[in-house]
């Protein structure tokens, strides 16, 4: 990932303000999950804070989460342990799954952290690394930013498809249309199962885009 992604989820005080979320599956979350094997094995890209993880053990899936923050896995590290969840959470370095081939079930990006994964080929590649650690007829999830809603909503934060929600801040999380997610899958020679505009917990919280694969 880009030095100033690492950088920024390095810092302590954005990584705290990561702990103001819901703890529940987000909406559109709750209509994929459907699709899951019972007791699936998966792997949590960009766990953050645990939400998805620690929703996800609840309902008892096996779960793995990595993150590229050393600050992150800390903190969740130790959330985990003072919650009662034996869950195993792993630093990466972003690019490269440290997983043998065919190892889990299902594999998530979830939180719009494929944005952060800036160009289409590096995208590419960690999407191939995504594959290779799913098993044959593995599925994998993944949301992005939605252009089109950000446009409507919130045109002062865009610079071209760039999306950059905090003030005089570098980071920035690339935005897209439906076709690009389309573009992704394939690229990744994944078959298309769902793909559609999620809503979050309620409509005022926006629009993302979410799309479901199987190897």
């Amino acid at each position: 990932m880009s030095n100033v992604v690492e950088k920024w989820y390095e810092d302590k005080n954005n990584v705290d303000e990561m702990f103001n979320w819901n703890s529940e599956l987000k909406d559109w979350e709750k209509s994929v999950i459907k699709h899951f094997p019972s007791g699936a094995r998966i792997l949590d890209i960009g766990c953050g804070l645990g939400r998805e993880a620690f929703a996800l053990s609840d309902l008892g899936f096996n779960v793995i989460g990595i993150d590229i923050s050393k600050e992150v896995i800390l903190q969740v590290k130790k959330l985990s342990a003072d919650k009662g969840y034996k869950i195993p959470f792993y630093e990466y370095d972003g690019e490269h799954l440290d997983f043998s081939a065919d190892s889990f079930d299902v594999v998530l990006i979830w939180s719009q952290t494929l944005g952060l994964i800036y160009g289409n080929e590096r995208k590419q590649m960690f999407l191939g690394e995504c594959k290779r650690v799913l098993k044959k007829d593995g599925l994998l999830s993944f949301s992005t930013h939605y252009y089109n809603y950000l446009k409507e909503n919130y045109p002062n934060c865009l610079v071209d498809q760039k999306f950059y929600p905090y003030a005089n801040a570098e980071i920035y999380w690339e935005a897209f249309e439906e076709d690009d997610l389309k573009m992704f899958a394939d690229q990744a020679g994944m078959d298309v199962l769902v793909f559609e505009k999620g809503s979050i917990y309620k409509p005022e919280d926006g629009t993302i885009l979410h799309c479901l694969c199987r190897k």
